[in-house]
């Protein structure tokens, strides 16, 4: 279903509870029992939201990422819909090594992770909440590129997280508009800021150092710009996502499935420029399954 933003962020609060349950449920392939369970939750959610929270909601919603490279905090009726809907695509959702996150809690934290899809960090979003970790759900800033915000469906998945809306790497080459190398060196040394205030202040960054989803499903070379993250950091988590690209896949359709957060152990940065990178890299592909290991360089 091809919906714009606009016409969206357009409808009244009563053609929303309407319209959008079957629009979300449009994505879904292959499990009408989940999508009808899906719908049902966020048709139920959206009936006991009050008309002035959906419509300040989707005006928020509306701009979302179009006000530069700074940190957007979630929506709260958006993370709620999220969290509804997910409830029904992790079949089952999964965490492994929770453990590990409970023996860091109040450190100054960065996560890091593979990424396969971009329902992942939805995904973590989820089966945190779902594991009882609401509190680091919840205070979780997840480091985005430019794409995450692009289209309608995309943009409702970010609405329910805290988004840090960098520029990406010219190696990789998402952005909104053609920045020069210098242009994108500037915005990435005030998004570092900004990430470092966060784990001071608020919680853990997430942060996929692969700088774009892999396509060989193998957990590909971590960006070495990627190093300036873990300044000021205390401990490094690592963490891989095991099915999220069978769950939402590079056609953006949803095929309910299980998916799986693998928490390792947290390790303190070492000395060196790209030295606690390479010991990431390797902490999270040995929490991946064989088909996933990595093939070629650590770092580029």
């Amino acid at each position: 279903m091809n919906v714009s933003m606009q016409s969206i962020a357009s409808l009244p609060p009563e053609q929303l509870r309407s319209l959008l349950p079957p629009f979300l449920a449009a994505s879904i392939e292959g499990d009408a029992v989940s999508a009808q369970k899906a719908q049902d939750s966020v048709r139920a959610l959206l009936a006991e939201t009050d008309d002035g929270a959906i419509e300040r909601t989707l005006k928020t919603w509306s701009t979302l990422g179009e006000q530069g490279y700074k940190s957007y905090s979630a929506l709260p009726l958006m993370r709620e819909l999220s969290r509804a809907w997910m409830q029904h695509m992790l079949t089952p959702g999964t965490v492994e090594g929770a453990e590990h996150l409970a023996s860091v809690r109040g450190q100054n934290q960065l996560w890091v992770c593979n990424h396969r899809s971009y329902i992942d960090t939805q995904a973590t979003d989820a089966l945190l909440s779902q594991a009882g970790w609401d509190y680091l759900a919840d205070d979780m800033l997840v480091v985005a590129g430019p794409k995450v915000y692009s289209a309608a469906f995309r943009r409702i998945a970010a609405a329910g997280l805290n988004t840090l809306l960098v520029a990406q790497s010219t190696q990789i080459g998402h952005n909104q508009a053609e920045l020069t190398p210098r242009q994108v060196a500037e915005i990435a040394i005030n998004t570092l800021k900004l990430s470092q205030a966060w784990r001071s202040e608020r919680g853990p960054v997430l942060l996929y150092p692969e700088g774009t989803r892999t396509r060989s499903g193998r957990l590909g070379p971590f960006l070495r710009a990627s190093a300036r993250y873990a300044r000021h950091a205390e401990v490094i988590v690592p963490m891989a996502i095991v099915g999220s690209d069978k769950l939402f896949g590079l056609d953006e359709k949803m095929r309910p499935c299980p998916v799986t957060l693998r928490i390792g152990q947290p390790f303190a940065p070492p000395k060196g420029k790209t030295a606690w990178l390479e010991q990431a890299h390797a902490a999270v592909a040995a929490l991946l399954p064989p088909e996933n290991q990595p093939e070629g360089d650590v770092l580029i």
